[in-house]
């Protein structure tokens, strides 16, 4: 992560890094759900308050460890992509993954299609690079 001559990614590797981490999400979350599949005989988890803060907890997991830890998810490390600061010195804060996270969730990528950089990026200041 010392190396500072990092060069952007563009706007379609930026997508299919998060359909690859939707992927493997959604393969996590699958595997949690199991065992609360078998205990309540698949009875009442989709409206229920708790099981879907669990997913959230789950999700949100995901993204912090991965970012904090080791600057890329498993999608990002696939397609040798990081997520550094904009100054590329230090760690990504707690609040930068979060502020990433639910940017993202609102549509933060569709800013790549004007732009070099997208929202959640400009908001958390960080970028994507490989």
């Amino acid at each position: 992560m010392k190396n500072k001559n990092y060069k952007n990614i563009g706007f379609t590797k930026n997508i299919i890094i998060c359909i690859y981490d939707l992927l493997l999400l959604f393969s996590i979350l699958f595997f949690f759900t199991l065992p609360l599949m078998i205990f309540s005989d698949g009875e009442g988890i989709g409206k229920n308050i708790f099981y879907q803060l669990y997913l959230l907890f789950i999700i949100i997991t995901y993204y912090l460890w991965f970012w904090i830890k080791h600057n890329q998810t498993l999608g990002m490390k696939s397609w040798k992509s990081y997520i550094v600061n904009k100054d590329n010195e230090k760690k990504l804060s707690i609040k930068q993954c979060l502020l990433r996270m639910l940017i993202a969730l609102i549509g933060g990528h569709l800013f790549l299609l004007f732009r070099k950089e997208s929202l959640q990026d400009i908001i958390s200041k960080t970028k994507l690079v490989k």
